[in-house]
C-alpha cells in the first residue's frame, strides 16, 4: 500500500519516478561541461593541497643558494647550474675573441667560479635534485611553494567565505524575518557599512597589527570576513522576506513553530541552492584579495607564501626568469577560472527557471 502512495503516474498512466531538487539540480549541473570541468579542477587542486604534506615533493622552505634561479627542467639540478655557467663563460669568451679585451679579467673570474661550482657540485647532496618548475632566489623548490601557497590561498578563501556566510546569513535572515523597524536599523547599518571603502579597511586592519608567522594568517581571517558579510546579508534578506509569508510557512506558525525553528527548519533550508552559489564565487574573490594585500607586502609573512606572495616575488625578476611568476601565477588562474565556472554552472542547475531551458 506504501509503495502505490509514493508512486506518481503521468497523462499517459505510466508510472514516473519521482526526482529530488538536488538529483535534477546534478542532472543539470553534469550537462554543463565547463562546470563539470571546473569541478574537477577545483577537486584536484583541493585534494593536491590537503595531501601536500605526504606528496613527494621537497620542503617549501628549504633553501639551497648554490641552485638558485634554476629554470624548469627534468635534469638534476647540478647539471643544470654547470650547464648556465658554461654558457655564460662561453657568452664571455665569444665577446673576447670579436675584440672585448676589457672582459679578459672577468673571463678568468668566470673561470675560477666555475672550477669552484664544479667542484661544490660534485661534493652538494642536493645535486640530484630534479626541480621540474624551477627554483627562486633562494633556490627554493618553486613546485613545492606554489603546492604550498596555493594551500594557503584556498584556505583563507574558504575560511574567509564560510565566516563571511555565517555572519551574513544569521544578519540578514533576522533582519528578514523579524521585519519593521529593527529590519530598517539593521540594513541601514549594513548601508553606512557598504559606504566604507572595503579594501581601505582591510589594509588598515592588516597594518595595525603585528603580522609575523602564522599570526598573519589568522589576521587576515578577520579583517577579510569582517567587511565581506554585507553582501549575503542583503540577498539572505530578501530571500527571506519572499518566502516567509508562504503557505507552507503558515502552516508552520499555525502548528506552534517558534520563529528560530522556522528561520533555520524551513527558510534557510529553502534557499541553500543561493547559499551555495554565492559560496562558489566568493572564494575566488577573497584569494584576490588576500593576493592583492600580499602583491602590496600586507599578506603572508615569510617563511610561509600564497599565491600573492609568490606573484610579488616573481614580479621582481619577470625578465630574467619568468618562471618564477608563470608557475603561481597559472595556478591561480586555473584554479580561480574553474571556481567561476562552477559557480556559473552552479547557477544554473540550482534556478528554478532554467528547468524549461536544460
Amino acid at each position: 500500500m506504501a509503495n502505490s502512495i509514493n508512486k506518481s503516474v503521468n497523462e499517459f498512466n505510466q508510472q514516473v519516478k519521482p526526482v529530488s531538487l538536488w538529483a535534477d539540480a546534478w542532472r543539470r549541473l553534469v550537462k554543463n561541461r565547463m562546470a563539470l570541468v571546473g569541478l574537477w579542477i577545483v577537486i584536484l587542486f583541493g585534494a593536491v593541497a590537503l595531501l601536500a604534506p605526504v606528496l613527494p615533493i621537497y620542503d617549501y622552505a628549504h633553501q639551497e643558494i648554490m641552485f638558485q634561479n634554476i629554470p624548469p627542467s627534468l635534469r638534476p639540478a647540478g647539471e643544470v647550474a654547470i650547464s648556465q655557467a658554461q654558457k655564460h663563460l662561453d657568452h664571455i669568451q665569444a665577446l673576447i675573441k670579436e675584440g672585448r679585451s676589457d672582459l679578459q679579467p672577468d673571463f678568468e673570474k668566470a673561470t675560477t667560479d666555475f672550477a669552484a661550482l664544479q667542484q661544490m657540485v660534485r661534493e652538494s647532496p642536493a645535486a640530484n635534485n630534479v626541480y621540474i618548475l624551477g627554483t627562486d632566489y633562494l633556490g627554493r623548490d618553486m613546485l613545492a611553494r606554489t603546492i604550498y601557497g596555493g594551500r594557503i590561498s584556498m584556505l583563507v578563501g574558504l575560511v574567509g567565505t564560510v565566516t563571511a556566510i555565517l555572519l551574513g546569513v544569521i544578519y540578514g535572515a533576522i533582519a528578514g524575518y523579524v521585519g519593521g523597524r529593527i529590519d530598517n536599523l539593521m540594513m541601514r547599518f549594513v548601508d553606512i557599512m557598504y559606504g566604507l571603502p572595503y579594501m581601505l579597511i582591510v589594509i588598515i586592519l592588516m597594518a595595525m597589527f603585528n603580522r609575523e608567522g602564522s599570526s598573519s594568517i589568522v589576521i587576515i581571517f578577520v579583517a577579510i570576513a569582517l567587511v565581506s558579510w554585507l553582501t549575503i546579508a542583503r540577498v539572505v534578506r530578501g530571500q527571506i522576506i519572499s518566502l516567509k509569508n508562504a503557505e507552507f510557512i503558515e502552516a508552520a506558525r499555525s502548528m506552534g513553530a517558534s520563529a528560530t525553528r522556522i528561520v533555520f527548519k524551513y527558510l534557510l533550508p529553502n534557499i541553500l541552492g543561493v547559499i551555495i552559489i554565492f559560496t562558489t564565487l566568493a572564494i575566488p574573490s577573497f584569494i584576490m584579495a588576500e593576493s592583492f594585500l600580499s602583491y602590496l607586502g600586507l599578506g603572508i609573512s615569510a617563511p610561509l607564501a600564497s599565491w600573492g606572495t609568490l606573484v610579488a616575488d616573481g614580479v621582481q625578476g619577470m625578465e630574467l626568469y619568468p618562471w618564477r611568476l608563470l608557475v603561481p601565477a597559472l595556478a591561480m588562474t586555473m584554479f580561480l577560472f574553474a571556481m567561476n565556472f562552477l559557480g556559473d554552472g552552479l547557477r544554473d542547475a540550482l534556478d528554478p527557471q532554467s528547468k524549461n531551458r536544460a
